[in-house]
Protein backbone atom coordinates (compact mmCIF):
# COMPACT_ATOMS: atom_id res chain seq x y z
CA UNK A 1 0.00 0.00 0.00
CA UNK A 2 1.12 3.41 -1.01
CA UNK A 3 1.90 5.98 1.53
CA UNK A 4 -0.53 9.21 0.88
CA UNK A 5 0.62 12.90 0.47
CA UNK A 6 0.74 13.80 4.18
CA UNK A 7 3.07 10.25 5.59
CA UNK A 8 5.47 11.81 3.26
CA UNK A 9 5.39 15.68 4.18
CA UNK A 10 7.91 16.71 6.94
CA UNK A 11 6.87 17.60 10.52
CA UNK A 12 5.67 21.31 10.19
CA UNK A 13 6.50 24.07 12.92
CA UNK A 14 3.20 24.22 14.74
CA UNK A 15 3.81 20.56 15.05
CA UNK A 16 7.32 20.23 16.28
CA UNK A 17 6.19 23.10 19.00
CA UNK A 18 3.15 20.48 20.14
CA UNK A 19 5.75 17.56 20.20
CA UNK A 20 8.86 19.28 21.47
CA UNK A 21 7.86 18.20 25.55
CA UNK A 22 7.69 14.43 24.41
CA UNK A 23 10.74 14.81 22.12
CA UNK A 24 12.69 16.42 25.23
CA UNK A 25 10.92 13.02 27.05
CA UNK A 26 11.71 10.94 24.95
CA UNK A 27 8.35 10.04 24.29
CA UNK A 28 8.07 9.85 21.07
CA UNK A 29 7.44 7.26 18.33
CA UNK A 30 10.84 6.11 16.30
CA UNK A 31 9.27 7.39 13.31
CA UNK A 32 7.97 10.78 14.60
CA UNK A 33 11.59 11.49 16.28
CA UNK A 34 13.10 10.71 12.76
CA UNK A 35 10.67 13.06 11.37
CA UNK A 36 10.84 15.54 14.32
CA UNK A 37 14.50 15.27 13.83
CA UNK A 38 14.54 16.03 9.99
CA UNK A 39 12.40 18.99 10.39
CA UNK A 40 14.93 20.29 12.81
CA UNK A 41 17.68 19.76 10.45
CA UNK A 42 16.23 22.59 8.16
CA UNK A 43 14.17 24.61 10.58
CA UNK A 44 16.68 27.26 12.53
CA UNK A 45 13.64 28.87 14.22
CA UNK A 46 12.36 25.25 15.46
CA UNK A 47 15.61 24.08 16.83
CA UNK A 48 15.56 27.70 18.95
CA UNK A 49 12.50 26.89 20.15
CA UNK A 50 13.61 23.59 21.00
CA UNK A 51 17.21 25.28 22.88
CA UNK A 52 15.25 27.30 24.76
CA UNK A 53 12.77 24.57 26.03
CA UNK A 54 16.45 22.84 27.09
CA UNK A 55 17.59 25.72 28.80
CA UNK A 56 14.33 26.73 30.74
CA UNK A 57 14.11 22.87 31.89
CA UNK A 58 17.01 23.26 33.26
CA UNK A 59 16.64 26.36 34.59
CA UNK A 60 13.62 25.48 36.57
CA UNK A 61 15.26 22.09 37.03
CA UNK A 62 17.11 23.83 39.88
CA UNK A 63 14.26 25.27 41.45
CA UNK A 64 12.71 23.23 44.61
CA UNK A 65 9.09 22.76 45.66
CA UNK A 66 9.36 26.47 47.40
CA UNK A 67 11.57 28.21 44.86
CA UNK A 68 9.19 30.10 43.22
CA UNK A 69 6.95 32.27 45.84
CA UNK A 70 3.36 32.08 45.22
CA UNK A 71 3.00 35.14 43.87
CA UNK A 72 5.60 35.26 41.74
CA UNK A 73 3.99 31.57 40.27
CA UNK A 74 0.29 32.88 39.92
CA UNK A 75 1.77 36.21 37.60
CA UNK A 76 3.69 33.48 35.62
CA UNK A 77 0.46 31.18 35.40
CA UNK A 78 -1.47 34.21 34.05
CA UNK A 79 0.86 35.50 31.66
CA UNK A 80 1.43 31.93 30.11
CA UNK A 81 -2.48 31.74 30.29
CA UNK A 82 -2.56 34.65 28.75
CA UNK A 83 -5.25 36.41 31.46
CA UNK A 84 -2.54 39.71 31.20
CA UNK A 85 -1.20 39.30 34.32
CA UNK A 86 2.13 40.49 34.95
CA UNK A 87 4.73 38.38 36.61
CA UNK A 88 5.12 39.92 40.27
CA UNK A 89 9.00 40.47 41.05
CA UNK A 90 10.72 39.07 44.00
CA UNK A 91 9.94 41.75 46.65
CA UNK A 92 7.54 43.47 44.39
CA UNK A 93 4.18 44.04 45.43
Amino acid sequence: MRAGPRSRRSVGCREITELVTDYLEGALSAERRRRFEAHLAGCAECSVHLEQMRATVRALGCLGADGIPDRVLRGLCGAFLGSGAPPVAEGGQ
